[in-house]
């Protein structure tokens, strides 16, 4: 495979297949990937000078296709049993974790034992690095969810579970749970339009989760090496950072 750094004299692909995560609103139709991550997406597109070809499915059939040894993705965490399948690029921002719970809940956060004996709302596929990963199922409970936030809200409001993590590049735990709630205030969720249900953001996050790209093993090696020297150039030229703002 011919490198796709600039300046190499090797004509760019026509097209690079980028798997992404989907997500679906509470009708079931897919949700337009968000708008800061586009703008990374295209970052790359003219850092690397090619086009990738968006092709969106559920974490669990991504990580399926990268353990076979196929495709390249946008968007997935490391942690030590995905490293034995996959290569990963520089990171290229990072989620913060923050855990949402009722507004009437008493449940707080300092520490990973304040979970103990909870059941948690993680995306079905969702890893959170090996620390997270030894205790699910072991410390707390996995509810494990669909990538739908109206299903996901839906299942903590009703006590189906104890709380859901939410992945934010936003720092304050109060614009999570402004944005939150007047999600739950718009979106057509009879059972919560009823009443006024609320939700809380506790205000110590879970962690920070670094996002990469990722390849098979053997996948995609020179185009990761391309991706990385797009990422220090950006961060040098300062031109990739504000693309990260939410």
């Amino acid at each position: 495979m011919p490198s796709h750094a600039a300046g190499t004299g090797s004509p760019p692909p026509a097209g690079i297949t980028l798997m992404v995560s989907e997500s679906r609103d509470e009708n079931g139709a897919l949700i337009p990937i968000r708008p800061e991550n586009q703008a990374v997406i295209q970052y790359f597109e003219k850092a690397l000078n090619l086009t990738f070809q968006i092709r969106r499915l559920p974490l669990p059939r991504i990580t399926a296709e990268l353990q076979e040894g196929e495709g390249l993705a946008f968007g997935l965490s490391k942690n030590s049993e995905r490293q034995k399948f996959m290569q990963f690029s520089e990171t290229v921002f990072t989620d913060i974790v923050w855990i949402v719970v009722r507004e009437d809940a008493k449940m707080e956060f300092n520490n990973l034992q304040d979970l103990q004996g909870k059941s948690v709302g993680i995306v079905r596929g969702v890893r959170f690095g090996d620390e997270i990963d030894r205790q699910r199922n072991v410390l707390f409970r996995v509810e494990e969810d669909t990538s739908q936030l109206s299903s996901r809200l839906k299942k903590l409001l009703s006590g189906r579970m104890d709380c859901l993590l939410f992945n934010s590049r936003t720092t304050s735990a109060a614009e999570v749970e402004a944005e939150l709630n007047q999600y739950l205030a718009t979106a057509n969720m009879p059972e919560t339009n009823s009443k006024p249900v609320q939700i809380r953001v506790l205000g110590k996050p879970l962690m920070t989760d670094e996002i990469h790209f990722a390849a098979g093993l053997r996948n995609h090696e020179r185009l990761l090496k391309s991706i990385n020297a797009a990422i220090i150039r950006g961060r040098k030229s300062g031109e990739l950072p504000p693309l990260l703002k939410r």
